[in-house]
């Protein structure tokens, strides 16, 4: 067909119509509410992220309760937990908090006794969440070994 000099010239479409951008809007959102709940921690995920962070803390006062001869007393609250010593000290002296507002101590041990013999007494507490009565994870050492998750 022949285009005739009255008609008006044909321009191709440019951009993108409504429906487009709403459907491209819908599917970002969408995606980027899949990631935000992927990413969200759950609460087992917590506990034993609380758990590893209490290993590390009391490894660190048992290694300096050993190497400078002295006791090092582990005591828990509802807000966190101290490191007290007999002597001069590298460890915090201020409350170290929980990670999570919900962590508590389950265990009736409140209190753990840290060296200065690199041999201790078989020692543990238990963790747990508030709103979740049966997720628990007991974090302990029988003497020798270091402290470690219990299964």
């Amino acid at each position: 067909m022949h285009k005739g000099l009255g008609d008006p010239p044909q321009r191709p479409d440019l951009g993108f119509t409504l429906l487009e951008l709403l459907v491209v809007l819908l599917i970002m959102a969408l995606g980027s509410a899949g990631v935000a709940l992927s990413l969200r921690q759950s609460p087992e995920q917590s506990l034993e992220r609380e758990a590893q962070r209490l290993i590390y803390w009391l490894e660190l006062a048992r290694t300096q309760s050993s190497t400078q001869g002295q006791r090092i007393l582990w005591r828990a609250s509802e807000q966190g937990y101290v490191f007290s010593s007999t002597g001069p000290s590298s460890l915090p002296k201020e409350t170290i908090p929980w990670l999570e507002s919900t962590t508590q101590l389950i265990s009736p041990v409140n209190a753990l006794v840290l060296g200065p013999e690199p041999i201790l007494s078989p020692q543990s507490v238990e963790l747990g969440v508030l709103q979740h009565n049966g997720l628990r994870i007991k974090v302990g050492t029988q003497g020798l070994e270091p402290f470690a998750i219990e299964r």
